[in-house]
Formats: structure tokens, sequence, C-alpha cells
């Protein structure tokens, strides 16, 4: 018989990395998919037409992605991870057969947002089995995998994206995911092989409603906002103030409910509250900003597109290499708070620079700065990750796993619109006295900023440097406020034995 892996019981350790290959490859997909289509999109509206559509294929793909990310924590805590995580493949590339036979843009639209349902899934479930097949000691070595995969896939997606389009076709980004799907189903259903123990259990299908509602109506009202309708449209507010309903019914009905999607009870576990406020943080502070740095460098600095990614390709180097560093530091020593203190320092340091930067800045200098940040985003997200999940009953290691990414996602979508609405607000105000100047026009071809008149474009130059500098003002304070909480954090030692070992999961090939 092979080898049992350590820390587990009833899973060999042959299974052990077979089923780890396979989830790897599974989130693989889920993220390439994302930074492949944003390359082909031009192509796409040429071919499809309405380009005016073209930003919906992407906040689709987010909606679905988002909504569905706690569905599949809960639903795997009671009905097993294999049969999640095959349902998310099946999703994701029944989906992607559908995207790749789109013949309006509409009907793109319609199987990306399905698509993100089962990408969404692959995300939750490659983080939650992760927490079931290996111990939290040795948990952070293998989450360092996943972050390397995870920068793997945001480096090559725009190049296959590319590549794609100029040799055969933007639809092989869509039918590549077939085969390599198969691939991982195969592994999964081969090797995920145990089983949870059984619960009587009441599906929270209220709500479930409610959460996908409230989410829905919050990242549809924010990607209206400032595009399709202004901020105070009857519209916008509509959806916003559906959203603050819907988390308010959301929170009231959880805690009520028997076998509650997202268990309140889990924000009185002190490293749950922290880690979460520590997600928020990142999403709104760090990915949100980030998110408008090509603007900045493109325009104010000077810099073309492909000079600008390089630079922030720096960044995904320091992640890689930080969340190395964080799994070699948590393996041996069983210890994570002091990573977890010094992390988000570090991320404030590096975005206090930021500060410092305008229109006649050197691009180059922004790369210490993002790999310090880089570097200590790289520590952070997988320990916050495995203090969670080593804080967490194993009934509740799905729930509690997805709301980490549920709540990073949710910051950064909300970042992102705030942040965009309060730069195209700091532009206006510094635009407010210059005729002929079209902000909206402006922001979605920078390209054309070149082509201005010297004198115009210096003042949108500044304009655009300005706006980045409040945005940077904002993000301050928001990751001071996980500097600060971090110092509550409790440090309980990391468990030597996998979930599945401490609970006594069988493991049962017919499962």
């Amino acid at each position: 018989m092979a080898d049992t892996a350590p820390g587990t019981s009833g899973i060999t350790r042959r299974q052990t990395h077979l089923v780890f290959a396979a989830m790897l490859l599974a989130t693989f997909l889920g993220s390439l998919d994302g930074t492949a289509v944003s390359t082909a999109l031009p192509t796409i509206a040429g071919e499809l037409g309405g380009i005016d559509q073209l930003p919906w294929v992407l906040t689709s793909f987010l909606l679905g992605s988002v909504a569905a990310t706690p569905l599949y924590g809960k639903f795997s805590d009671l009905y097993g991870r294999r049969s999640l995580t095959e349902a998310a493949l099946a999703i994701f590339v029944v989906t992607s057969i559908l995207a790749a036979a789109a013949q309006t843009m509409w009907q793109l639209i319609l199987a990306r947002g399905l698509q993100g349902i089962g990408a969404g899934g692959l995300m939750a479930m490659g983080f939650i089995v992760i927490g079931d097949i290996f111990s939290p000691r040795e948990r952070g070595k293998y989450m360092a995998y996943y972050t390397m995969n995870f920068t793997l896939s945001s480096l090559i997606g725009p190049i296959v994206g590319g590549v794609f389009v100029d040799i055969a076709s933007w639809r092989w980004i869509f039918i590549i995911n077939v085969p390599l799907g198969a691939v991982a189903a195969y592994g999964v259903h081969r090797n995920l092989t145990f089983k949870l123990p059984p619960r009587e259990h009441t599906l929270d299908l209220w709500g479930a409603a409610v959460m996908v509602v409230g989410v829905s109506a919050l990242i549809l009202g924010l990607a209206l906002a400032g595009e399709a309708a202004s901020w105070n449209s009857l519209l916008v507010v509509g959806l916003l103030v559906t959203a603050a309903v819907a988390a308010v019914l959301f929170v009231r009905w959880e805690i009520r409910h028997p076998e509650p999607l997202l268990p309140m009870r889990l924000f009185r576990n002190p490293t749950f509250t922290i880690m979460i406020t520590g997600n928020v943080v990142y999403g709104i502070a760090a990915m949100s900003l980030f998110a408008f740095l090509p603007l900045f460098f493109q325009v104010s600095l000077g810099r073309s597109a492909t000079a600008a990614g390089l630079i922030l390709a720096s960044m995904s180097v320091a992640v890689t290499l930080g969340s190395y560093t964080a799994g070699r530091v948590t393996t041996g020593t069983g210890r994570y708070r002091t990573l977890m203190r010094i992390a988000p320092v570090m991320s404030l340091i590096g975005i206090i620079a930021f500060a410092f930067f305008d229109e006649s800045s050197n691009a180059m200098a922004a790369v210490p700065v993002l790999a310090l940040i880089g570097f200590a985003m790289g520590i952070a997200f997988p320990t916050m990750t495995t203090a969670t999940q080593n804080s967490l009953e194993v009934a509740d290691l799905g729930a509690g796993t997805a709301a980490i990414n549920f709540f990073r996602a949710l910051g950064q979508t909300v970042g992102v619109g705030a942040f965009g609405a309060l730069l195209t607000w700091t532009i206006n105000r510094d635009l407010a006295a210059v005729s002929g100047v079209d902000v909206a026009e402006l922001l979605s071809t920078p390209d054309d900023i070149k082509n201005l008149e010297p004198s115009l474009r210096s003042v949108v130059e500044m304009a655009i440097s300005n706006a980045f500098g409040a945005l940077v003002w904002v993000a301050i304070p928001v990751m001071a406020i996980f500097v600060v909480s971090v110092w509550f954090l409790p440090e309980l030692e990391l468990r030597t034995s996998s979930a599945i070992a401490t609970s006594g999961i069988p493991n049962d090939e017919a499962n």
C-alpha cells in the first residue's frame, strides 16, 4: 500500500500530490481565463460588434464569480469537496464552449457570467481542498505554489490571449479550457476521494438568494455608476440601496438560521474577524489602487502600455518571493503573527511612497516600491488563509475559507468603484476651466492624450497625476486600519495534522 501522507488519514501521499496538482490546474484555468480575455476584447468587439458592451464581458464574469464563492464554500461543507469541485469544473468547461460559440456580444456576456460561476467555484475549492489535505504547519509552502500559480496566470494570460488572436481566433481562449478542464476533472475524480462526516442540515436557500441579490446589485450599481448612469441617478442609487438592504437582511437571517450560509458566530473568532478585515483592506487599498496604476504610468509618466506592464510585473515577481518566504517561515517555525504584523507595515510604507510621485517622476522609481508592496502581499495573502483555516473547525472550513476569498473580491470591487468615482471627480475638477476636453473619452482612450496640443496635454497629465495622488491618500488610512488591527491577532499554534486526519475522515474510492 502507498505511504500515507504525513498528517493525513486514509489518503496516500501520491493521492495528496495528485489532488494538489489537479487543483492547481483547475485554479490556473479560472485565473488565466480572465487575463487572457482582456487582451482579446478589441478583436472580439470587431467580430461581434457592440463595442459599448465590452465592459460587461468582464463585469458579468466578476458578478458570477463573486456571487458564487460563498455558496461553494458552504455547500462543500455539506455535500463534500469532490462533488462541488466537479460541479465547478463542469460549469466552467460547458460555459467555455458556449463562450467560444457565441455569435453576438450578449451571448458572450451571458456565457461569461455563467463561466464566472464555475471560475469562482474553482478559486474557492482550490483553497478549501488544500486546507483539507495539508496540515496548517506545512500548508504555507503549498500556499506559495498557489500564489505562484496566480502570478504565472496574470503574467502569461495577456500573452496567451494575444497569441490566440494573432495565429488562430479569440475563440481558442475558451476552447483550450475543454481538454485542460477534462484533465483536471479526471485528477479530482480519481484522487479526491475522502468523505466529510455526514450531518443533518437544512439548506439556507433564502440566505443564498438574498446574498446573490445583494452582491449582484452592488456590482451592477458600481459598474453602471459614472458610465451608463450618474452616481445620483435613480438606477444607481436604487441598486446600491438594494445592496445595503440585502446586506442587513442577510445578517439578520443568518443569525437565526440553523445552518447558515455564512455562520455569524465565526465573527466571534478574533482570528477570523481580523483576517477578514485584512482581506477587505488589501482589496481596497492595494488591489483597487493598482488597477489605476497603468493609467498613471501611461499618461502622467509617458510610458507605453508594454513598459507599464513590465514595471507592474516587478510586483508579481515580488509576490511570488514573498509567498515562498512566508511558506518557509510558517512551516519551519509554526508561527505566523510576526509575519502578519510586518506585511501590512511594509504595504503601508510602499503606498505612502506613491504619495511622493507626480508627473515629473521617473517611472522606474516605482519598481522598488512595487516590489516592496508585492513582497508584503505575497506574505499576507497565503498567511491570512493559513491562519484563518487553522482557527476553524472542520465543519466550518469550507464556509470560512470561501469567506476569505469573497471579502477580498468584495473589497476590490467596492474599491475600484469608489476609486474610479474619485478619480473622475478629481480630474473633472482640475479640468473644469479647460474647454473642449471630454474626461470620459480621454480615460477610455488614454493613447489619444499623446495627440493633444502640448500645453493642453501637460494640463491633462497633471490632472491625472493629482487624481492618482488623491487615491493614494485615501488608500493610506485604509491600510492603516489593518496595521493597527493585526496587533490584536492571537497566535494559535499551527496544527501538525490535516483537517481530514483530525476528524478521522475516511478515504472512500466510491465517494
